[in-house]
């Protein structure tokens, strides 16, 4: 029988169908680790981004109305927290200086529905007394008023994505607070701030109910973000993560 030794280097030179499988195994799972992280951090990057530019668009508002309208501890809120009010509150001080693109007032259905999940992953609706609507770039805010004789406050929840996909509190829904009137705490007056800022970063992550964790709210998260010169850190409660302090 005629054996070739040439044809049996030639096999050990060439890789067979089970070597190739397993390298193109080996690559397509480091690609997709790859594309992962960097995807990830992609997204956050563009969420603490939308985040900042939101609240820019709103203290520009917020600026502009003051000019036009006086000093907030003027502006007329009807006391309680109702329907009505906010949408007063709404239509004088805030939407002719906003690029309001569709205006849902109080309305909860269809596309003007705004519910999303908490970080903890329990649901979240707001009620009719929180005014909705969007802005030209697509994103969606929400507006509450609440006064009385110590307090005057209007909240905003907004969604940096428009309400497409997640909804998902600390990830694309994020919340400000905007204080008239405070007496408690004098220093927050006047100021567009994330819920929670006037708290220190370790208070901001272990708040039992609304900190930036996974077993709360997660409202604060946003007070994090700016705190972290706008940037969502390492750690930050992403993807069950774990946010910790730098020393």
């Amino acid at each position: 029988m005629y054996y070739s030794r040439k044809n049996d280097k030639n096999d050990k030179k060439n890789p067979n169908i089970s070597e190739t499988l397993i390298v193109s195994v080996v690559i397509a799972v480091i690609s997709v680790v790859i594309i992962g992280v960097y995807g990830a951090d992609y997204f956050k990057n563009q969420t603490a981004l939308k985040l900042k530019n939101m609240y820019s668009l709103l203290s520009t508002a917020i600026d502009t109305s003051i000019s036009n309208n006086g000093t907030p501890d003027k502006w007329d809120i009807e006391p309680g927290l109702s329907e009505r009010a906010s949408y007063d509150f709404f239509s004088d001080y805030i939407k002719p200086f906003l690029p309001v693109a569709r205006d849902c007032k109080n309305s909860t259905k269809g596309i003007c529905n705004f519910s999303f999940k908490e970080l903890s992953g329990k649901p979240q609706s707001l009620s009719p007394k929180w005014v909705r609507f969007f802005v030209s770039d697509g994103n969606f805010i929400a507006l509450q008023t609440y006064s009385d004789d110590f307090y005057k406050v209007v909240y905003f929840y907004v969604d940096t994505n428009g309400k497409r996909d997640l909804n998902a509190s600390g990830r694309d829904v994020f919340m400000f607070v905007y204080w008239i009137k405070n007496r408690d705490n004098h220093l927050v007056e006047g100021k567009l701030l994330p819920y929670g800022f006037e708290y220190m970063k370790k208070e901001i992550i272990s708040k039992d109910k609304d900190g930036c964790n996974k077993t709360a709210t997660g409202n604060y998260c946003g007070a994090l973000i700016m705190k972290d010169d706008w940037r969502i850190q390492k750690g930050y409660p992403w993807a069950q993560a774990r946010y910790t302090i730098k020393n």
